[in-house]
């Protein structure tokens, strides 16, 4: 933008301007009918990233703007090439509909995109977590907070001494976090994280007293006690700022946030790199993952059984009762083999749990990914069955977890269609039956011709006009028409709409009512299937500590 003179710019590109001051560090996608555009270096740098034609808005003009665009329908596998090259992009939406002598429709920033905070299982590795992490160190002491926002799993930690960098080091290599952040102040330090995406924030969201007062709203607590932060100020600084930092980008919620861990290193056997490398526990010498220990023993039939193993591989856990509990679990499926069978076959149709929560708590899940929920609660009842007959201990425990979410799955079903669309936009969401309002209009959509005629036949009957009829044209809209002979038998309730050579044409109120109603019947039903989606779906986010208890026993099954 440099060297625009802003007095210049059509009203709209001074909007992208305004919109571009809140998200100065992000590529800013601004919606523009079918396409999102970007402007001015946003435009430089996507054209020569996504390999698309750099163009110019005004171009004859005294400052022509760079420019180019990417399909609305197909922006997120370009979103999605971004940030593999480590960029943040903020998505800015139409926030109503172009009216009929509006220039200049309401837009909004929807939703900020970065390499920390990605959900879109089209760029996610379903077998590895994508963490985001957040730091900050005072004196001798430093405090860390892992987030994987697709599942919500969360941590945090604090380490002091001379150690307390190796010790950060030693995390990053098991977690691999695609973003860090950190206050200003640590800018020098973080150089040291190499290939990682790197935001600064403001010193103050580290503050313990701002973050304790975050956390305790996010996770529904009084105290933070019971999460292990009791005493650790500068972990539960970090932890704070993740909380808000997500929440600042994807402008929801998140309700499927609703726990978090403070791990020390004595729970787990501590590997470093060059033990995960030298044992080829992750990749192979040729630096192959399918030949590595893990690419052999994984065998799991879910994305969170795959990221379950890989963290009990890299962090072993060195408590004996865990570590029987497991050895009782296997042997009893070692020595069953049917029933090992019938749990793995189990999970088949269960999709990814954590994810697609994720996904309806940010309000990003589309009909398809409701559709895969209710198919994947169904399986839930039939696991529990299979638990019911097994023996260890560990099995118990995991059928009394398991919760069946049955009100969830009728929710779904009452409400979405069998094969819904995989956009909103499309139409056919909601099922028949679900809202009167919804159905009635479908009705009258379907059935126009119909309708009209059932009017007309009941008109004449009411009026005793035989050559009365019921038509529609593009000027007047829906009228009645009476030729002149018979106007001395039109109802007191007809309003006059249009005089002819031999006839009038009239109008009543029920067809005022339905001509309102047929001409806005797409747009409304489009507008009440989205609102009751909506709704299904915040309904469904407000259950996330159930369904991420129940996406966790199978995980653990599965692996198991």
């Amino acid at each position: 933008m440099s060297g625009q003179d802003l007095t210049l710019l059509t009203p709209m590109l001074r909007q992208y301007h305004a919109v571009k001051q809140d998200v100065p560090d992000a590529l800013l996608l601004f919606r523009l009918g079918d396409f999102y555009e970007l402007f001015f270096d946003d435009g430089v740098t996507a054209s020569r990233e996504l390999e698309i034609t750099l163009t110019a808005r005004h171009k004859d003009s005294e400052q022509p703007v760079p420019m180019c665009g990417v399909p609305y329908h197909a922006a997120d596998g370009y979103i999605a090439r971004l940030l593999r090259k480590g960029y943040k992009v903020a998505i800015c939406d139409q926030m109503e509909a172009a009216q009929k002598g509006t220039k200049l429709v309401r837009r909004e920033v929807t939703r900020v995109v970065t390499p920390g905070t990605v959900t879109d299982n089209n760029i996610l590795s379903p077998g590895e977590n994508n963490y985001l992490l957040a730091l900050i160190e005072a004196s001798d002491s430093l405090g860390c907070a892992f987030l994987d926002l697709s599942t919500g799993e969360f941590r945090a930690s604090q380490f002091t001494g001379a150690q307390r960098w190796t010790r950060l080091l030693l995390e990053v290599d098991h977690l691999s976090p695609r973003e860090v952040l950190f206050p200003e102040r640590m800018k020098a330090a973080v150089q040291q994280l190499e290939g990682i995406t790197k935001t600064a924030l403001d010193d103050w969201l580290f503050d313990a007293d701002h973050a304790s007062r975050l956390l305790r709203d996010q996770l529904r607590t009084a105290t933070l006690d019971g999460f292990g932060l009791a005493d650790k100020a500068l972990a539960t600084g970090a932890a704070g700022a993740i909380v808000h930092y997500v929440r600042q980008t994807q402008k929801a919620p998140l309700e499927h946030i609703n726990t978090l861990s403070c791990q020390e290193t004595a729970e787990y056997l501590v590997l470093d790199p060059s033990t995960i490398r030298n044992l080829e526990l992750l990749e192979s010498s040729a630096g192959e993952t399918k030949d590595s220990l893990l690419g052999i023993l994984n065998r799991t039939r879910t994305g969170m059984g795959a990221r379950l193993l890989r963290g009990w591989m890299i962090r072993p856990s060195i408590d004996p009762a865990e570590i029987e509990t497991r050895y009782d679990a296997v042997a009893e499926l070692s020595k069953s083999s049917v029933v090992a069978d019938q749990l793995a076959s189990s999970f088949d149709g269960i999709f990814d749990l954590e994810r697609l929560l994720s996904r309806i708590t940010i309000g990003t899940a589309g009909p398809r990914e409701l559709s895969s929920l209710r198919s994947s609660i169904g399986r839930l009842p039939g696991i529990s069955g299979i638990l019911q007959k097994m023996k260890a201990a560990v099995f118990a425990q995991l059928n009394s977890r398991l919760d069946l979410l049955e009100d969830l799955h009728a929710l779904i079903s009452k409400a979405v269609s069998d094969n819904p669309p995989p956009v909103l936009a499309d139409g056919g969401v909601i099922r028949d039956g679900y809202d009167k309002e919804l159905d009635e209009l479908r009705s009258l959509s379907k059935n126009n011709k119909g309708h009209l005629a059932m009017l007309e036949s009941r008109e004449r009957e009411r009026t005793g006009i035989n050559s009365l009829k019921v038509r529609f044209n593009n000027v007047f809209g829906y009228y009645i028409e009476i030729s002149n002979a018979n106007l001395h038998l039109v109802p007191k309730d007809y309003d006059r709409k249009q005089t002819l050579v031999n006839a009038e044409r009239f109008s009543t109120p029920e067809l005022k009512e339905y001509e309102a109603k047929i001409l806005t019947a797409e747009d409304r039903i489009l507008e009440i299937e989205k609102q009751l989606f909506q709704e299904i779906r915040n309904q469904i986010a407000g259950e996330a500590r159930r369904i991420r208890e129940s996406a966790s026993v199978i995980a653990e099954l599965d692996v198991l």
